[in-house]
């Protein structure tokens, strides 16, 4: 039911798309179905890593291919919300994808590199190249957000006591 309705709702706005837009939707719906293929070999090469992870007694191998299996879910979960926000774009027609969404992914790649660190030693330069990254992205959200709400104020309809 409700593909039906996205697809309706495709077709009827197709006609009053601009050739671009109309573009940006066939590359949109395409990348979109490209990244669900990837997420589907994903998750089944993280369901049989983990069936390989709980198959296997010998602890030392437990110990180099959990953090693999773990940053295997975390890909996942980033690419999971990458895909929703292009298929969010196709279905809301005109608006591409938005800044704000693709620093928050950017944000979460870095945590997932943060929190997969070795306990082996480290450069610093590494670790802080990874804190600078994560504040600039984060100062970079911040004023997305403080832009975006400030827009929405200005946009929004003003009521006087009156009405």
């Amino acid at each position: 039911m409700r593909h039906r309705w996205f697809l309706e709702r495709l077709r009827t706005n197709w006609t009053v798309l601009t050739l671009y837009e109309r573009f940006e939707q066939i590359v949109s719906l395409v990348i979109s179905l490209l990244l669900t293929i990837l997420i589907l070999v994903a998750l089944w090469n993280l369901i049989s890593s983990i069936a390989h992870l709980i198959n296997t007694p010998d602890d030392t191998m437990q110990e180099h291919r959990f953090p693999a299996v773990f940053g295997s879910m975390m890909s996942l979960l980033i690419a999971l919300e990458f895909n929703h926000t292009i298929f969010h774009s196709i279905q809301h027609s005109g608006h591409i994808v938005r800044v704000k969404t693709v620093v928050l992914i950017a944000i979460l790649g870095i945590a997932r590199e943060y929190i997969l660190l070795d306990a082996k030693p480290l450069h610093a330069a590494i670790i802080l190249g990874y804190g600078i990254s994560v504040l600039c992205l984060g100062i970079v959200y911040y004023v997305l957000d403080v832009r975006e709400n400030s827009v929405s104020r200005i946009n929004a309809p003003q009521y006087s006591p009156e009405d």
